[in-house]
């Protein structure tokens, strides 16, 4: 294994559970966007990416949140010149942003960011059509940073066409626009200006573009308006031939680059990302699986304590029916003792004389296990009744045969 990789996958779980804690608590959009944007200007694209990819992943967020994640992780894929990948996450941001009742509001966000992506890479047609949508709408929903980058982009169309006055004034209004609301990206604007007065054959005025473009570089933290100023630059000496400008343009650009590192930086956050993905969706697979196991085994418990409620009520009922019958049996039995001796009385001496043909079946059958000696739970076990039933039968045989207790029953046995 590489040092590149056992760095990473010991990274990617840290990440991974920093994002699962940084989330444990709603946040807003806002404090999200601060935290990105930090993260981007220190070059830190995979902590900018490990903090927003698991928010696509995880089905707890919601749509706006999904919007928003894919938003600005299109800023991170931006920040490294990877538009083609800037460009899907627009349009999966457009597909979360359609779920959401500020549907309008996020849609001319989209609209906004894909037409600066199409302006850098120099696909103005489709660029301007974008911006001509959004202008004929007033520039609605449209903030004011996003509408001073539209205006900058009208402004290098005037320059395109050779309009240099117009373009200036635009470059100025869009200038005004992004100090008020976000200065860190007036670099932008001061790249373009540099490109109109290198045109307009005004040195004095392209070195001010140049400082002031990186004096917002710096004090905002941010290598890629470095990189973009002295690009142009470049560009600009190598069309006049100044080798000296164009050789000392070239060496800075190297060791901005060196810092910068593009390419890995692009390999590295698509490496991140496959890897983060693969991750959510074996442990959306092993949570299906064990959700699919404790469902088995909750219905294999849930059909045992059926089958159990089942052989509970069906011994219940089956009882319940010997005693019903038990019961009719000994109101039968009653109920004919009643009908035979309402006026006699049998005395003390009857279990001597044998007569014992007063007593029913089930009496005789309980007289007989008395005199053997068994107790009334061993009676009604043999005889399959209860408890209570038997001493039931012990009374009426008493009363019956005349007799007070088992004790007088035991001494008229043994005679």
């Amino acid at each position: 294994m590489t040092k590149y990789s056992t760095t990473h996958t010991f990274f990617l779980g840290f990440t991974l559970w920093l994002s699962t804690v940084a989330y444990s608590q709603p946040e807003s959009y806002q404090q999200l966007e601060q935290k990105v944007y930090l993260l981007n200007n220190q070059l830190k694209y995979n902590e900018s990416q490990a903090l927003l990819l698991p928010i696509l992943q995880d089905d707890k967020f919601s749509a706006d949140e999904k919007y928003q994640a894919s938003l600005l992780l299109s800023y991170t894929y931006k920040r490294v010149y990877d538009y083609q990948s800037a460009l899907k996450l627009l349009k999966t941001a457009q597909k979360f942003a359609e779920q959401t009742p500020n549907k309008a509001l996020y849609i001319a966000n989209i609209q906004s960011e894909e037409a600066f992506i199409l302006f850098d890479t120099h696909d103005y047609q489709k660029a301007d059509r974008l911006m001509a949508t959004l202008e004929k709408s007033g520039f609605k929903y449209v903030n004011l940073e996003n509408k001073s980058k539209l205006i900058m982009q009208q402004g290098y169309l005037l320059f395109a066409k050779k309009q240099y006055k117009q373009a200036e004034e635009t470059y100025d209004r869009a200038i005004g626009w992004m100090q008020a609301s976000a200065p860190c990206h007036l670099p932008m604007i001061y790249v373009k200006k540099m490109q109109l007065y290198n045109a307009m054959n005004r040195a004095d005025l392209l070195a001010d573009a140049l400082k002031k473009s990186s004096f917002y570089a710096d004090s905002c933290k941010i290598i890629k308006y470095h990189l973009y100023a002295y690009e142009e630059l470049r560009e600009i000496y190598k069309a006049k031939n100044d080798l000296p400008n164009l050789v000392q343009t070239q060496k800075k650009l190297d060791s901005l680059n060196v810092i910068f590192a593009r390419e890995q930086n692009i390999s590295s956050l698509h490496n991140q990302k496959e890897s983060i993905v693969s991750d959510y969706a074996n442990q959306k697979l092993q949570n299906e699986k064990t959700s699919k196991d404790y469902l088995a085994i909750l219905l294999a418990g849930l059909a045992l304590i059926a089958l159990a409620l089942l052989s509970w009520l069906v011994t219940s009922r089956r009882k319940q029916r010997r005693l019903e019958a038990e019961f009719l049996r000994m109101k039968l039995e009653l109920e004919t003792y009643l009908a035979r001796n309402r006026t006699a009385v049998l005395n003390r001496n009857s279990l001597e004389r044998g007569d014992l043909n007063v007593l029913s079946e089930r009496q005789q059958e309980v007289l007989e296990y008395m005199a053997m000696g068994m107790p009334n739970k061993a009676i009604a076990d043999k005889l399959c009744i209860s408890e209570n039933t038997v001493k039931y039968h012990i009374k009426n045989i008493y009363l019956l045969l005349d007799i007070k207790d088992r004790k007088e029953f035991l001494v008229s046995v043994k005679k």
